[in-house]
């Protein structure tokens, strides 16, 4: 007989669902976190979208951390000199609280607090070496030597995925299905976020930016988010082109997006209070593990499941719809866990956004980690911007004429631009 019915490796947004979800349907959880506090090795800004956690904590946001709603949503093109953006700001989402900023730290151990006084027993401090497989079943974990049976193992370890590698169900990471993500978190009064982001105490501004100023073929987003007493500030660059310049470093990115003339004053005479890397899924489905087997699923980073369009980024929605599938589909099959039972879980998450988006939006990284996206795009709009707003006391033209002549002195031709944004389009 098994010491637990599941044992879920990860307490982050997709483990700890899990687990509630679980331990509400009155079973046996083990939830294991490496992080001591649970949060602790996570980096993200971040920006939780939409409310599936109140499918399992109905009234989540009376007790959860939330930083600020969103009321203002940014994203923007950096040239060394300039920023072109496209802003929204809105009433109508501060009173939907569609986006709400957190701070992955606290809201990580609020969330594995709901999964303990649900039922779940949580440990942290512990890292899982690997899956223990017996004639062709998950049958547990191992940490150290040690074996902790289970009937069935949710993966939700996050977008480094150790515990996969190591048991033989996934192939190493290349650096096509992660880039590399660096956030720093940086202490600002209040009223001094409220003034400097035009936002009243419970909004909140959110951005997302091309970094488009940076040389030697180096490819980064940025991303800044308000928290009540801080901004997280952060990027996430293309890993293949940081190894393929091989002089390059993250912090080197960082600190020029810190210096951008349109970033330096946002943060000015601000603290810095956390600095930390982590990995962020890039690789759509063409980088996402076998979902289910006999005894396991994978939720969350760890199968990939992010998205981004140029214009959003959301992950933890998707974490936390995942985790509750998954714990949906061990719950309809107790005591007949086999990989047949288990496949239906592939079938929810298709009913679901999460894999429907990731089909809708296949190839979408192809787009946003472009040549085009990332370095020519961001100077024609500049060359736009800049002829149509200075006043020289010369003939003035039209748009059409004005983009040809952007387009040209940008060295590409008006078919390729066409080319290339009705491609872009297409994906986004």
């Amino acid at each position: 007989m098994s010491e637990f019915d599941v044992i879920v490796i990860g307490a982050g947004p997709a483990g700890s669902s899990a687990a509630i979800k679980l331990a509400q349907g009155g079973m046996n959880v083990l939830l294991v976190e490496r992080g001591d506090p649970p949060g602790t090795k996570n980096v993200s800004g971040a920006v939780l979208w939409g409310d599936e956690l109140s499918k399992v904590v109905p009234d989540w946001e009376r007790s959860a951390p939330i930083e600020r709603y969103v009321t203002r949503k940014e994203v923007a093109f950096l040239t060394e000199k300039s920023k072109i953006a496209i802003s929204y700001s809105s009433q109508d989402l501060m009173e939907r609280k569609s986006g709400k900023i957190i701070v992955r730290g606290k809201f990580d151990q609020w969330l594995a607090r709901k999964a303990k006084d649900a039922g779940a027993m949580l440990v942290t401090g512990i890292t899982i070496d690997k899956l223990v497989i017996d004639g062709g079943k998950v049958i547990g974990v191992m940490q150290d030597g040690d074996v902790i049976t289970s009937d069935a193992v949710i993966v939700a370890e996050g977008a480094n995925p150790r515990v996969l590698i190591n048991s033989g169900l996934r192939p190493k990471l290349s650096d096509h299905d992660v880039a590399l993500g660096i956030k720093e978190t940086i202490k600002l009064p209040e009223n001094v976020i409220n003034e400097r982001f035009n936002v009243d105490s419970k909004g909140g501004y959110a951005s997302e930016f091309v970094l488009g100023f940076l040389d030697d073929g180096i490819l980064s987003g940025g991303f800044l988010y308000t928290n009540r007493d801080t901004v997280s500030l952060g990027i996430v660059a293309s890993l293949d082109r940081l190894r393929a310049n091989g002089m390059t470093h993250s912090y080197d990115i960082m600190g020029k997006f810190e210096e951008h003339p349109f970033i330096k004053n946002l943060i000015k005479d601000g603290i810095p209070d956390e600095y930390a890397a982590h990995l962020v899924p890039e690789g759509g489905l063409a980088s996402m593990p076998k979902l289910y087997g006999n005894g396991y699923l994978v939720t969350g980073d760890a199968a990939m499941f992010t998205f981004s369009n140029g214009m959003v980024l959301q992950g933890i929605n998707y974490a936390i719809t995942s985790g509750i599938l998954a714990a949906e589909t061990i719950l309809e099959n107790k005591g007949k866990i086999s990989e047949e039972t288990l496949s239906n879980y592939v079938n929810k998450l298709r009913n679901s956004y999460v894999l429907s988006d990731l089909y809708t939006f296949n190839g979408i990284q192809n787009v946003t980690w472009s040549d085009f996206t990332q370095k020519t795009m961001p100077k024609i709009l500049d060359s736009v911007m800049m002829s149509m707003f200075d006043e020289r006391g010369m003939p003035k033209k039209h748009l059409m004429q004005v983009l040809s002549a952007a387009v040209k002195s940008n060295g590409m031709k008006y078919t390729e631009l066409i080319s290339s944004g009705y491609r872009m389009m297409r994906k986004m």
